[in-house]
């Protein structure tokens, strides 16, 4: 597969994956940002459509940043199909913007399935906005109808939790001298 492919698939695979799913209302300007991607070892496969990063993976474009130990793309005629992440844990995160809260999530495995504009994260799920925490063992989030669930397993009972901080009106915060 030609590097030029390999990047343009990759970033669509950064795009879809935070644009679409975490911060829906991220920033434009970083998607004129260069994607930057260092890992240990790629392998590109033309004739199977498979492109895999190995080893310490970190892509990143703008606050935007993904870290793990292997991420596999899938293309079926040249289109990415499947963004499988990998990791003890995989790690998500974008920083925050003085508008936007830091957002952060972390899980064993990633999927993104591109056709069906859904994503599942599996394994050990945490996310964090903010200060606010979910937890779940399994997590599904449909793109189209923004739709999620979650579920736990037998370590917690099959529960999932979820801390939410108080949040103050933005007329009550008082500035600080």
């Amino acid at each position: 597969m030609k590097p030029q492919n390999v990047r343009l698939q990759f970033a669509c695979c950064l795009l879809a994956l935070w644009f679409s799913t975490i911060t829906a209302n991220a920033a434009e300007s970083t998607l004129d940002e260069p994607i930057r991607i260092n890992a240990r070892s790629v392998e590109a496969n033309d004739k199977t459509g498979t492109v895999v990063y190995r080893g310490d993976v970190v892509a990143e474009q703008g606050r935007l940043s993904i870290r793990a130990d292997r991420i596999e793309i899938q293309t079926r005629q040249r289109k990415a199909e499947l963004v499988r992440a990998t990791g003890k844990p995989v790690k998500l995160h974008q920083g925050s913007d003085g508008e936007r809260e830091e957002f952060r999530a972390e899980a064993l495995r990633v999927d993104y399935h591109f056709s069906q504009k859904k994503i599942d994260m599996i394994g050990q799920v945490s996310l964090w906005r903010g200060e606010d925490l979910f937890t779940a063992d399994v997590l599904h989030y449909d793109l189209i109808s923004k739709s999620l669930s979650a579920s736990g397993n037998e370590k917690n009972n099959g529960r999932v939790h979820a801390v939410i901080q108080p949040r103050q009106p933005k007329s009550e915060i008082t500035p600080r001298p």
